[in-house]
């Protein structure tokens, strides 16, 4: 036998018989990676989703290409159950999850068909960072209020985050709003409030800065809250609304209900994933987060980016899952 018969059969004696392994350049070039929306194009998502995918093939080994593709359904839940059951395991498919997943599961919604702890986490694109405002003249200007005076609060609908919330904050942390229904949007909440229908709206901060600009610049409202326990962006001199949260139990509980503002737009892989994958489709992500490109194509479409690391994520959602009985009991009062 030749030296060079001799030097291959020792490679593969080596290698057990198989053939090297593709790094992840070699798997990612001349492929494309999907990237899944879970709602109809035009909204929130759509846009956000298709500024990621438009970017961050840029900093993949291989550089796939990267395809936006619109899977809305049953709120969130059919991109949801898809990306964890159906969607190849190989680093070709990813997605925008909605914010209530963690929350959706341990609550027990039955069209779940996916375990959350298990997605392969890349990170967060953006919170909605959901904020209690009321007019100017509310006698609600401060978040300690909310528990000594009956504030009127507009709402889209009995499923709608702001319903939801409401009741359970008075019920469990003893606020005093007032829910008046039947307004078919934001839109509509915000003019009830600037007609004197109602007190207060439960509406993105991004959403307030983009349409009512005035209202934030000419000081015509009082802004009470945000949804998240960490200060965001340009809020950071706003309360959070844990500060209503006095014991445990009601600490806990809030944590479910507002873990999803926390949790926000955030992107995945399935599980399975090869670990060099998965990372590589990490340190894609984090590298885009500081690209001027990509920075400037999100300003342009005026889109406001507050991204978190997948560590950050799992840990809203492990402590999802620690919630005790007793608590889950509360919350499923308020969660319909």
């Amino acid at each position: 036998m030749n030296g060079w018969l001799l030097a291959a059969a020792a490679v593969a004696a080596m290698l057990g018989g198989k053939a090297p392994a593709q790094t992840v350049d070699q798997f990612y070039r001349g492929r494309t990676l999907n990237l899944i929306i879970p709602n109809a194009p035009g909204g929130s998502f759509d846009l956000y989703g298709r500024l990621v995918a438009k970017h961050i093939g840029r900093f993949l080994p291989g550089q796939p290409s990267v395809v936006a593709q619109n899977m809305p359904g049953a709120g969130g839940m059919i991109a949801s159950n898809w990306l964890y059951g159906v969607a190849p395991k190989d680093g070709t498919a990813m997605g925008v999850l909605v914010p209530n997943v963690a929350l959706a599961q341990v609550i027990g919604v039955s069209a779940i068909a996916y375990d959350v702890r298990k997605y392969s986490w890349i990170g967060r694109i953006v919170s909605p960072t959901a904020t209690l405002f009321t007019w100017r003249t509310s006698g609600t200007k401060r978040i300690a209020d909310l528990g000594t005076r009956e504030t009127i609060v507009a709402s889209t609908g009995p499923l709608s985050q702001v319903e939801i919330t409401s009741r359970m904050m008075n019920g469990v942390a003893g606020a005093k709003f007032r829910i008046i229904e039947g307004y078919k949007g934001t839109t509509d909440a915000t003019l009830a409030m600037e007609q004197g229908e109602v007190e207060a709206v439960v509406m993105p901060w991004t959403l307030m800065k983009l349409a009512h600009p005035d209202w934030i610049r000419d000081k015509k409202i009082n802004i009470v809250a945000q949804y998240t326990r960490k200060p965001v962006g340009d809020l950071a001199d706003v309360p959070s609304i844990f500060a209503l949260a006095r014991t445990e139990d009601q600490k806990a509980v809030f944590s479910l209900f507002f873990g999803p503002d926390e949790i926000g737009q955030p992107l995945v892989a399935p599980p399975g994933v090869s670990t060099e994958r998965v990372e590589a489709l990490r340190a894609a992500f984090g590298a885009m987060n500081g690209d001027s490109e990509y920075l400037a194509d999100a300003a342009r479409q005026k889109l406001d980016l507050t991204p978190a690391s997948h560590a950050d994520l799992e840990k809203t959602i492990a402590e999802a899952f620690e919630a005790t009985p007793r608590q889950l009991e509360i919350a499923r009062k308020y969660y319909q």
